[in-house]
């Protein structure tokens, strides 16, 4: 079962990171002024933000299956509405006002649709696992991640390069309504999920305390969970320009160096995942205890950088962080809460990059205009402030914990 968790996990998100590549370049193909660019992709994210809680609650009534199904279904039916606009935009000779709106009503919609399937496999993989495996279990979807970050781009510059700009699209629609009918086959029914996992559900009760969904633990792990995503995503908007500006690297070269980046990173997240697997197997806490400082260290490396060599360290020390913290996010939430809002529990964590995709680009874009360097230094400021929280609330509930047992006179 976990093999089949990490497999929907990859195709969810190989089906957004193989358009990423063109979708740039289509949407301007289209009409679309980079305003409206932004604002289309800004939708999407608001829109994981909104939803990634709905989601979670759902998984938890209706069962995991059900919602990995209409993720990826979903995601499937919105990349053919997204497509077929984009076609029709591109035919007409000027702006159409109309097929904007339009495309941005369709980007929202499928941002709807994209925290289906890491939520529901989050909770998923808390139902079938032991607490005390929880973080290594947890990386091994966190790798899936990681695994699609590196080949999304890769796949889809190769398809624009040998068909057209649609064909990235046409190979995520396929490839998302397949694995959704394969899906319906090997995925158990709800019925059967509660019942198989229903002796670890026993023995998960006697070793748990009774929670709360919403603590401060809980608290402090998403708010470390944010400092991870600002500094990912904010790098994604921010990295080619940054190239141009501060070491004089044409357009051109920026697009191309930053992809090498990004690529660089993804290799390092997934490197720092399979260690964790296989051979650190931290627990939780002690994955964000490293992960962050990792994050400031590369941050603060960028913003003193003023050559190509000591980026490409930051973005080795970044990936690292980020493959760390985003694996130890979902163990380390999933294990504040009951086994009863683990459905709940995985949507908070998705919000998370909802919550990213809107602050990064829109804050990031703002403070750069100011001064090149002001991003990298706020980001890591945050996490800074997120890092004390972050001990702060795990100190606070250990000291309850103990208290409660009588360690504490």
């Amino acid at each position: 079962m976990k093999n089949k968790l990490f497999i929907a996990t990859l195709i969810s998100y190989l089906g957004i990171y193989i358009t990423m590549p063109v979708l740039s370049a289509i949407s301007t193909k289209a009409h679309m002024l980079p305003g409206q660019i932004g604002v289309m992709i800004s939708l999407g994210a608001i829109a994981m933000l909104v939803f990634a809680p709905v989601w979670g609650k759902l998984s938890d009534k209706l069962g995991r299956k059900t919602v990995i199904v209409a993720g990826l279904m979903g995601m499937g039916v919105m990349f053919i509405l997204y497509t077929a606009l984009f076609r029709l935009s591109i035919s007409q000779s000027k702006t159409i006002t109309i097929l904007v709106i339009l495309l941005m009503a369709v980007r929202f919609l499928l941002g709807i649709f994209m925290t289906t399937v890491p939520t529901a496999a989050n909770a998923y993989m808390a139902d079938i696992s032991y607490p005390e495996n929880r973080a290594k279990d947890m990386s091994s979807l966190g790798l899936a991640t990681g695994l699609a970050m590196v080949l999304g781009p890769i796949i889809g510059g190769i398809l624009s390069s040998i068909g057209t700009l649609y064909l990235p699209f046409y190979i995520s629609i396929i490839m998302l309504i397949l694995f959704g009918f394969i899906f319906i086959t090997i995925l158990p029914k709800k019925d059967q999920e509660k019942n198989n996992s229903k002796e670890i559900d026993n023995i998960k009760a006697a070793l748990e305390d009774k929670k709360s969904f919403f603590t401060f633990k809980l608290f402090g792990w998403l708010i470390a969970g944010c400092s991870i995503m600002f500094a990912v995503v904010g790098l994604q908007i921010l990295t080619s320009l940054y190239l141009h500006n501060d070491l004089a690297q044409t357009v051109t070269q920026s697009a191309k160096t930053a992809s090498l980046l990004f690529v660089i990173l993804g290799i390092s997240l997934m490197i720092s995942q399979f260690l964790q697997i296989k051979l650190l197997k931290w627990t939780a806490q002690k994955m964000m205890l490293f992960a962050i400082p990792l994050i400031i260290i590369g941050l603060l490396l960028i913003a003193a950088a003023d050559n190509l060599v000591l980026i490409i360290l930051s973005y080795i020390i970044i990936g690292a962080g980020s493959g760390l913290g985003m694996s130890s996010l979902s163990a380390g939430a999933s294990l504040s809460v009951s086994q009863q809002n683990q459905g709940a529990a995985a949507g908070a964590v998705a919000m998370t990059q909802g919550i990213a995709g809107i602050v990064s680009p829109l804050f990031g874009s703002f403070i750069y205009e100011i001064n090149i360097k002001f991003p990298f230094i706020f980001f890591s400021i945050f996490a800074v402030l997120a890092y004390i929280l972050f001990v702060f609330s795990n100190k606070e509930n250990n000291y309850l914990k103990n208290k409660d047992q009588g360690v504490y006179r």
